[in-house]
């Protein structure tokens, strides 16, 4: 059986572990101190967004299916003074999300995409976390994702 281990800490002490923004391989990911944590995208939000709908956030799913979506975390945005390579900030975004739900803080985004951690990986291990038409490594030459009016989006 499998069992959810907690997620990162974050708001109100928001943490990005001591890390920065890098690149592993081709991925994005979250360079801290003890090793790399491998930063996710959720993929159907790009068809959702292609046919005008919104993906609610993780607060609003089905009862069954919170347990598996909790499992990834929002990344906060960087913190100010946080060391980002220019060509990584140039891409970086920001999400404002709900400030009444379980996540309230912004979340950060690359190229677009909303960026995750998943709360089974450890830093310096292998990406655990993609599950397949769902949760993907975000490549560092992802496609832009556009997103357009809508209040929620995505996990």
């Amino acid at each position: 059986m499998y069992a959810l281990t907690p997620a990162p800490p974050f708001p109100n002490g928001v943490s990005w572990h001591g890390g920065t923004l890098g690149i592993c391989g081709d991925r994005l990911v979250l360079l801290t101190p003890a090793g790399a944590l491998t930063l996710y995208r959720f993929m159907p939000l790009r068809l959702a967004l292609l046919c005008g709908q919104t993906v609610p956030f993780a607060s609003h799913w089905p009862e069954h299916l919170k347990p598996f979506v909790y499992g990834y975390t929002p990344l906060p945005c960087p913190p100010p003074g946080a060391s980002i390579g220019e060509a990584l900030r140039l891409h970086l975004g920001q999400r404002v999300r709900p400030r009444s739900g379980l996540r309230p803080w912004d979340q950060a985004t690359y190229r677009g995409w909303p960026l995750y951690l998943f709360a089974g990986d450890r830093p310096g291990t292998p990406a655990g976390g993609e599950v397949e038409n769902l949760f993907h490594c975000v490549p560092e030459n992802v496609l832009p994702l556009s997103i357009g009016g809508g209040d929620g989006f995505g996990p």
